[in-house]
């Protein structure tokens, strides 16, 4: 970031679907890139402008105007998978105050005494991680919903108003939401730029507290381990529904043979 850039920096991050094809955006979109990954793009759209990818469908906006932001996005739903169909925005700031005073952070803002595309990446990679773990927790919290109306139903009926194909596309979608936030959170690692820089390093620690994202990851997995152990239960109801089924079969069949032995004595 050159010696022309804002001081103060107005940042916004959109999750618009559960995967974006980085690869293939990259391949057609022609601003400066500045770091690639496999699952991240960090572009300076021009000197004073920036926008960062994720593969997890989250795209960060740097001091971009909401008309050309709004374009980016829709330029974003070609390379898309599974778009949301309500898109979430969380925004932030930040402020270079130019002095030797302490990083200081308040609700939805960030002051430093020296602000660069370094520290503009620590930001906006939190603030991504931030907005996904709003998906998520809108997630889990469906999932519980609907696991407590399975719960209710057993206890009012005895039984589960539920195919055991459903039962099973259920579980499918839990565990793959599960396996989403595992893959996508790094919640518990510092990356790598701040490893041997100390200041950067302050940065991503203080902002991992100010969007207290490990609190919410943690109510997040303790909301799918109740999930979890539900549908443990469910499927245990189902396999001995199951097998109760198959032992009646088993008799039915051990009825008509004996049946058609007697018949078969008699004639």
């Amino acid at each position: 970031m050159n010696t022309t850039s804002p001081k103060n920096i107005k940042v916004a991050a959109f999750l618009i679907a559960e995967t974006l094809d980085i690869k293939q955006f990259k391949a057609t979109y022609t601003a400066n890139l500045l770091y690639e990954s496999n699952t991240e793009l960090f572009y300076a759209i021009d000197a004073d402008k920036h926008l960062y990818l994720f593969h997890y469908g989250v795209a960060v906006f740097a001091n971009v105007p909401d008309v050309e932001m709004s374009q980016n996005i829709q330029l974003l739903q070609q390379y898309v998978r599974r778009p949301l169909a309500e898109k979430l925005r969380d925004d932030y700031e930040i402020e270079e105050t130019g002095d030797n005073t302490a990083i200081r952070q308040a609700f939805d803002c960030l002051y430093v005494p020296v602000l660069d595309e370094r520290v503009l990446k620590i930001v906006l990679f939190n603030l991504s991680q931030s907005v996904a773990l709003d998906y998520y927790d809108k997630t889990s919290e469906a999932l519980l919903a609907a696991v407590c109306n399975l719960s209710e139903q057993l206890e009012e009926t005895g039984n589960l108003q539920m195919s055991r194909k459903n039962m099973l596309k259920f579980i499918g979608k839990t565990l793959n939401t599960k396996n989403r936030i595992v893959e996508n959170l790094y919640l518990f690692d510092s990356p790598e730029m701040t490893w041997d820089d100390e200041y950067l390093d302050k940065i991503h620690r203080g902002l991992v507290r100010s969007f207290d994202l490990q609190a919410r990851f943690r109510e997040i997995e303790y909301t799918f381990k109740i999930v979890e152990d539900n549908l443990h239960v469910f499927r245990d109801l189902y396999q001995h529904r199951e097998s109760a089924i198959l032992e009646w079969i088993i008799i039915a069949l051990i009825l008509i043979e004996v049946g058609d032995l007697i018949i078969s004595k008699f004639l």
